[in-house]
């Protein structure tokens, strides 16, 4: 590890992201991700050094001999303690702090990675490792750009790529506080903000936020990242009050590449990555300060040597609360059903919501409504809450436009 960093996240830091990642491989492991899986109710909002990881009366996390053996793997995955020989210590540990201690421990001892795992629900999630020196370049650039904050205020996961920068790094970057407001309602959210202060979260939970929330304090600026943010929604929260908006453009595998300040049309490359030329804008290619080099996940239409903007995900992705989804994935799925005879899914207009619908077509003859009644029930059982098409309409044939492509409906 470069010199300069010996420990990459202050203990602070390295607590709120190792806590955010257990508690997330917690409920995937007790039940299937969802939100309101068991964890134990008596848990405070920050766990304390002595916080049990296994015990039999109920205190601290209550895993049994296969959670921590997942949680373990966990730990060692996104840490990388098997580079420094730690990784079986997890499974001798008995607190929340001898894990915090572990993590510290490998990075005193060289290790000097950390692996972001993809948020896609469709197909095999992706895991992405990343260099304590490209974290740091980029948090030293985040740092200077929100020079003037006072406090980071997230409502994200701080164990993914987006908020590992945001609610560990640059706190500590910046050397002020960081609030998880992850739990907070929002009279709670609109109590606890003060002047000087970085709001933090995805474009979902911004229009959540803007729906809540008459007004906003005084120098209260936001963030927002994973997808591009209606420019309705944003002109809203201004309106109402917030100082300012800055868009992250960047992914698990980059971490962050651009910024675009409100009401700017285009985003701008960070300092430490360039376009490799010549710039194709259907699969563009950056390389890193360091020498790394990826293609971009969207196309895009460049404006100048390091100004552009989206055209679009390469891969047919889109977000639905924070995570990648793929509408064709969705609609191949629901033409193996029974009774389907064809299927489309898209994501939803601003206007008509945030989650995705299809566009059934039946086989002849089937009754629709008992095959309207089964997808629903299909779709609450196999598909994840992100994948979930929430209205169907069903017609004869898809819909098409005027040159035979497809419409929208």
């Amino acid at each position: 590890m470069n010199a300069d960093h010996p420990v990459m996240l202050s203990r602070r830091s390295l607590a709120t992201v190792l806590q955010s990642l257990l508690t997330a491989e917690l409920r995937a492991a007790r039940g299937q991700g969802n939100p309101d899986a068991r964890l134990p109710a008596h848990l405070p909002t920050t766990w304390p050094d002595m916080t049990q990881i296994v015990s039999g009366s109920g205190e601290g996390l209550g895993c049994d001999s296969l959670e921590r053996l997942w949680l373990a793997s966990a730990v060692n995955e996104m840490f990388h303690l098997h580079e420094a020989g730690g990784e079986d210590g997890l499974l001798a540990d008995a607190t929340f702090g001898d894990w915090i201690e572990r993590v510290e421990a490998a990075w005193r001892a060289g290790v000097a990675s950390v692996t972001f795992t993809s948020s896609g629900t469709s197909g095999q999630p992706k895991r992405y490792a990343h260099t304590a020196n490209a974290l740091h370049t980029e948090a030293t650039f985040l740092a200077e750009h929100f020079r003037d904050r006072r406090r980071i205020v997230s409502l994200l996961p701080a164990h993914h790529a987006y908020g590992f920068l945001f609610a560990a790094l640059l706190p500590d970057a910046l050397g002020v506080a960081h609030v998880d407001a992850t739990k907070l309602g929002p009279s709670e959210i609109v109590r606890s903000l003060a002047p000087g202060d970085l709001v933090v979260t995805f474009p979902d939970r911004w229009r959540w936020l803007a729906r809540s929330l008459p007004g906003w304090p005084d120098d209260v600026a936001g963030v927002v990242s994973t997808a591009p943010c209606p420019r309705d929604l944003i002109a809203a929260l201004c309106e109402r009050g917030l100082s300012g908006m800055t868009e992250v453009y960047g992914s698990s595998e980059t971490a962050g590449v651009a910024t675009r300040c409100w009401p700017e049309i285009s985003y701008i490359l960070m300092p430490h990555w360039r376009f490799v030329e010549p710039v194709s804008e259907d699969a563009p290619e950056i390389v890193h300060v360091s020498g790394r080099r990826l293609v971009l996940p969207d196309r895009i239409r460049l404006q100048s040597a390091n100004r552009f903007q989206l055209a679009g995900r390469r891969d047919g992705a889109v977000q639905v609360g924070g995570t990648n989804v793929y509408p064709d994935r969705v609609a191949a799925r629901l033409r193996d059903r029974p009774g389907v005879d064809d299927a489309a899914v898209r994501l939803m207009r601003p206007e008509e919501g945030s989650r995705l619908k299809a566009f059934i077509v039946p086989v002849i003859g089937t009754d629709v409504t008992a095959l309207q009644t089964d997808l629903y029930g299909w779709i609450d059982s196999a598909l994840s809450v992100a994948e979930r098409p929430t209205a169907l309409t069903f017609g004869s044939k898809l819909p098409t436009g005027i040159m035979g492509k497809s419409a929208d409906w």
